[in-house]
């Protein structure tokens, strides 16, 4: 291939050295952000567009408050040194027959070969002030003008891309500018039925559209035009397709056991059953005992706000899978939570299912006779940590798979327990409510479940923000508490002090907590105590026999103690909203009126202060995790093991909530229709464009 090709020839897997003004020097820059073909220098996008078609006059110039464009000559240009900071600088006195301005070019001396005086420009900047009264322009874009007085960008809607190296940001348009113009007939890889399926146009127009637009309208800087559709459709749609395909995949090979409902089920089911289930509850149930009766595997994931009732409904299942023959795990990511658990069920089921647990604390001989229990069917119920993820774990027959708080747990550990069974039906719950759209982008290939009423009797919990220097008084108020025969809670968000960060550590607040409630009772909690340690300061908690729990956030799911109906949070304006609602999630589980205060640091910025006067305000998980999202994004919702949701190159999952669904619902229909090797063939055309360009990011 020659040096310099044919730009008509060029396709999109052309390497971007071959085009027009790149070279082996400028495509090492090129190559070092992702861009290595033409295929992706079309899916490299403008971020923002600045509109020239309308020059200003100097003389005209009001209040500096936007960048304007000048077209005039230079009447003298020269370099020189910053006598202050021995900056290069090159000057030039530019002249619109209105005005004068200095324009000032920063390290850029070169530029003396390039702007002589005579020379005619069209200029883009952002005019102010200079310190000797003048106006002026520091770094403007630039270009000079031709005999007719036209430039080549002068007059038109600019596309303004990201830094590429030491590559001026006029020659980064002018490159992508010659990969549009040099593109032959350009492959769209979605096909013609499903375009009009999805409502999109072609995916060349597209491209040339939001690379060259005619029009900023309102509708395309929203991201709303028939291009954006098109680019944000067919991210989401191969997202979706991908999970699709893959759960198809897994699907191919059916249960190899038989689930049966029967009546004795049923009345076992009535009998272990504290309390009428809801009517959400029933709805959930019914959905997975289809699940587990079908013919496929269950892929279910079933949220609920705090206290909705999750785990009955799992231990339902659970009885279910088990009356049938088959053994059923449970995941959960606290040795606290599995202790609750393991409690919790041995209470429902009294003798009539063998239950363990599995933490990474069992003595050696007491591992081996859970092993052996496990892998010869003995054991019937396992409830356990990362424990149970070990390749020693082995089971006779999984066929119920149970994830609690999965957002705790990364895919491939999901996916080591799941395979530790023979297509075992899988049930993941989440007791922070993921808003609609996260819960697709997230989870697309699971079906949803959702428990959004709330058991009779729950309490409805105050809440109250209070500023650091009020603590006497919120003290005052906790005694007041305790001597009417409750229990506190009290939250801090680190162990031990830290250099970096101005918070009050667990260590300092319990002689705090101590000293100033010298009549009470109180215990500290956190992660990094012994397991027997911790396992005894809950049950003494439960007891009645602490009044005030001094903890972390390790406290933040599945502890269930009724008696609890006062929380304090100190350094509350640390914590996000789904971790103070799964705090204050803690009480309101008894009779009792319950509480929560979170204390401030005084000197919190005012926007801290209004987070958590909306938080206060706001009672309903569902509407917590959409405030949540929207202020820390999608990767810091769910944390850095499922932060990737947050890397869709076009689409946004909160923006396009719409779009997702769409996507997801034509994956669907096109695997439904077409088959799986359709789907496989079809993520493959995909793939070479949408998520290659969306891993860039």
């Amino acid at each position: 291939m020659s040096a310099v090709q044919n730009e008509r020839a060029a396709t999109p897997e052309t390497p971007i050295q071959f085009l027009r003004g790149v070279g082996v020097a400028r495509a090492s820059a090129f190559q070092a952000m992702g861009l290595t073909t033409v295929r992706d220098l079309l899916f490299f996008l403008p971020f923002r567009y600045e509109d020239r078609r309308h020059p200003a006059q100097i003389a005209s110039l009001g209040r500096l408050e936007h960048p304007v464009v000048l077209r005039g000559r230079v009447v003298s240009a020269g370099a020189k040194v910053s006598p202050i900071k021995r900056v290069k600088i090159f000057e030039a006195m530019f002249d619109d027959g209105t005005g004068t301005l200095m324009l000032v070019w920063f390290n850029q001396a070169y530029l003396a070969d390039q702007i002589k005086r005579g020379d005619r420009l069209a200029v883009f900047g952002q005019p102010h002030v200079s310190k000797y009264g003048g106006l002026q322009i520091d770094s403007p874009d630039w270009e000079k003008l031709d005999d007719t007085g036209e430039g080549e960008e002068e007059g038109s809607i600019v596309p303004i891309y990201s830094r590429v190296s030491q590559v001026p940001p006029k020659t980064v348009r002018r490159i992508v500018r010659n990969a549009l113009d040099s593109l032959g007939a350009m492959p769209d890889p979605m096909p013609a039925e499903l375009r009009k399926r999805l409502g999109v146009i072609d995916l060349a127009t597209a491209i040339h559209q939001i690379h060259q637009p005619q029009e900023l309208t309102e509708e395309f800087l929203a991201r709303r035009s028939p291009a954006h559709r098109r680019l944000i459709l067919q991210e989401f749609f191969t997202f979706q397709l991908a999970l699709r395909v893959r759960r198809a995949g897994e699907e191919i090979k059916p249960k190899t056991r038989r689930v049966i409902i029967d009546d004795a089920i049923r009345d076992e089911v009535k009998k272990i059953l504290p309390f009428k289930l809801t009517a959400a509850q029933r709805r959930v149930l019914k959905e997975i005992a289809e699940d587990l009766q079908g013919a496929r595997p269950m892929y279910r994931l079933l949220q609920g706000d705090v206290g909705s009732g999750k785990t009955i409904v799992a231990l339902i299942a659970a009885v279910i899978a088990i009356r049938n023959g088959h053994q059923v795990a449970l995941l959960a990511p606290t040795e606290i939570l599995v202790e609750q658990h393991y409690q919790r069920i041995r209470q429902l089921l009294d003798d009539s299912v063998v239950i363990a647990k599995a933490t990474g604390a069992m003595a050696a001989k007491e591992r081996r006779t859970f092993l052996a229990g496990l892998r010869e069917g003995l054991i019937q119920f396992v409830v356990g940590t990362h424990a149970l993820l070990e390749e020693r774990v082995v089971f006779k027959s999984l066929g119920l798979a149970i994830v609690d708080e999965q957002h705790r747990f990364g895919v491939e550990q999901r996916q080591s327990l799941f395979a530790k069974g023979e297509t075992p039906d899988i049930l993941v719950m989440t007791a922070t409510p993921i808003p609609r759209s996260l819960a697709l982008a997230t989870y697309g290939d699971l079906e949803l479940s959702v428990i959004d009423e709330m058991p009779p009797g729950r309490q409805r919990i105050r809440t109250e923000v209070r500023g650091s220097l009020q603590i006497d008084r919120i003290f005052d108020f906790a005694e007041a508490q305790i001597a009417g025969g409750a229990q506190i809670y009290v939250v801090y968000p680190i162990i031990e002090e830290s250099e970096k960060l101005n918070l009050k550590p667990l260590s300092q607040g319990f002689e705090t907590i101590r000293s100033r409630f010298p009549n009470r009772r109180a215990a500290m909690l956190h992660g990094r105590m012994p397991s027997a340690e911790k396992e005894e300061t809950m049950d003494r908690f439960k007891r009645g026999e602490i009044d005030l729990l001094v903890s972390t956030t390790v406290i933040e799911v599945g502890i269930d103690v009724p008696n609890a109906s006062l929380m304090l949070v100190m350094d509350a304006d640390r914590f996000g909203f789904s971790q103070l609602h799964q705090l204050r999630g803690r009480i309101g589980r008894g009779p009792r009126k319950s509480y929560c205060v979170l204390i401030r640091d005084e000197r919190a910025p005012e926007e801290a202060k209004d987070r958590l006067r909306k938080f206060a305000e706001t009672i309903d998980g569902f509407d917590v995790a959409e405030r949540d999202l929207e202020i820390r994004g999608p990767g810091e919702f769910l944390g850095t093991r499922q932060s990737g949701v947050s890397k869709f190159r076009f689409g946004n999952i909160q923006r396009d909530q719409e779009m997702m669904e769409s996507a997801r619902n034509a994956a669907i229909d096109f695997l439904a229709s077409q088959g799986l090797p359709a789907g496989e063939k079809l993520v493959g055309d995909l793939l070479g464009v949408t998520l290659a360009a969306a891993n860039r990011d």
